[in-house]
């Protein structure tokens, strides 16, 4: 039994975010392009419900138009867009694809007004050809995946921005988000002292900058506009 508790405890302080084990998610639904499209636009998603053990997020497609756009609900029970209500604009056997900005917005309770769906379909022109310019495609998945980074390699920045916060590596919300074109990485967190969430950028061999590398959010909804924003006045996707 101790030789056990030692395995375990090794497995759960080691370098990487999340700890040693295998702790992938296949989904198994009927909509792998909603997901894969939820996975890459929505942050701190992991790509399924946490429980006692693993569930598939709940996708419910509420409207199809005559150009093959998709409107549909996301929800995983994560504090961050804990509901979203996203436009996919096609999708073949092989990709996904949607626009780059404004393709979702948030909620906590799964409520979104009439005046807020006409305003995504607007901003997704939804009776409108689609816009070249906008669109960005993801190849579809089934499972988000792992972050690139070490918890070694994330730690001292979060540590940075969040000084008060205490006992982070036994008690941590990290998120891997998405890497863009060349390596660049973007890692959700979550404070656990005050009701505040962060999105740091790395480079791809983990360095960062500690006074522009960041962007802070306290609201936990309707961020999506500072969100890119942040990312448009950053080196995101620029050649390296």
């Amino acid at each position: 039994m101790k030789k056990i508790i030692m395995i375990l405890t090794v497995c759960l302080v080691s370098v990487g975010i999340y700890s040693c084990g295998n702790y992938s998610f296949e989904y198994e639904g009927d909509y792998s392009n909603l997901y894969t499209q939820a996975i890459n636009v929505i942050p701190g998603t992991k790509g399924f419900i946490q429980s006692e053990i693993r569930f598939n997020p709940e996708i419910d497609i509420l409207e199809y138009n005559d150009n093959g756009k998709i409107l549909f609900t996301y929800f995983e029970d994560n504090n961050i867009s804990s509901y979203s209500l996203l436009v996919m604009q096609y999708s073949d056997e092989n990709e996904v694809c949607y626009y780059s900005d404004q393709n979702f917005i948030s909620s906590l309770d799964n409520e979104f007004s009439e005046s807020e769906i006409e305003e995504i379909k607007i901003d997704n022109d939804w009776n409108s050809e689609i816009d070249g310019n906008r669109i960005k495609c993801s190849e579809i998945a089934r499972t988000k995946q792992d972050s690139p980074l070490t918890y070694k390699q994330i730690a001292p920045l979060y540590e940075y921005i969040f000084p008060d916060d205490e006992h982070f590596p036994d008690d941590r919300n990290l998120d891997y988000y998405i890497s863009d074109d060349y390596g660049r990485v973007l890692i959700v967190a979550e404070a656990r002292l005050s009701n505040e969430w962060v999105i740091m950028l790395f480079n791809p061999d983990g360095t960062y900058d500690s006074e522009e590398g960041y962007r802070i959010f306290t609201d936990y909804f309707t961020y999506q506009e500072d969100l890119n924003d942040f990312l448009e006045s950053s080196p995101w996707n620029e050649p390296l």
